[in-house]
């Protein structure tokens, strides 16, 4: 959906009523400051947040109680990294991270779902659990880039 931003529109943000349409959905209740993100921004969190989430999961698959970094979604450098490269580059970069992220998690086993990793700040997470969030992240922001981009939901 962020490869239909060109131009202005990779730069747009929410409109007000929709950014308090969001601010009570999915992750966003903790997460609000992401909703005053540009698509350009979104495009690098779900980059970061895939390379994050892939890395996670092959830790906690291969390793005995991994410790996992807190993801700090809008530290100012992480910021500066969602804007540094050029829309195309950055669309490219999170098109392979995507991709990485869904050969991760096809390649997880049930027997895998209750391995652990503890989180920095959340403390004890299963495999499971990742798994469980990832989807509705993925929505979260989906529903933010349609409405920034003013594209049909589906």
């Amino acid at each position: 959906m962020a490869a239909a931003a060109s131009g202005e529109r990779w730069h747009a943000t929410l409109q007000p009523e929709d950014r308090q349409r969001l601010v009570h959905l999915g992750h966003f209740p903790d997460y609000s400051s992401e909703l005053d993100w540009t698509v350009g921004d979104v495009a690098g969190h779900l980059r970061d947040s895939a390379q994050v989430f892939t890395e996670r999961l092959r830790r906690m698959c291969t390793e005995r109680q991994p410790q996992l970094a807190d993801f700090v979604t809008d530290a100012p450098e992480r910021l500066a990294g969602y804007r540094s490269p050029p829309p195309a580059q950055l669309l490219r970069q999170l098109r392979r991270a995507q991709d990485e992220l869904l050969q991760t998690v096809a390649g997880v086993g049930a027997t895998e779902l209750d391995r652990t990793g503890l989180h920095a700040v959340d403390g004890r997470i299963s495999v499971a659990e990742v798994l469980d969030f990832l989807p509705r992240h993925q929505l979260d922001h989906a529903q933010q880039l349609a409405a920034q981009l003013r594209c049909p939901q589906s």
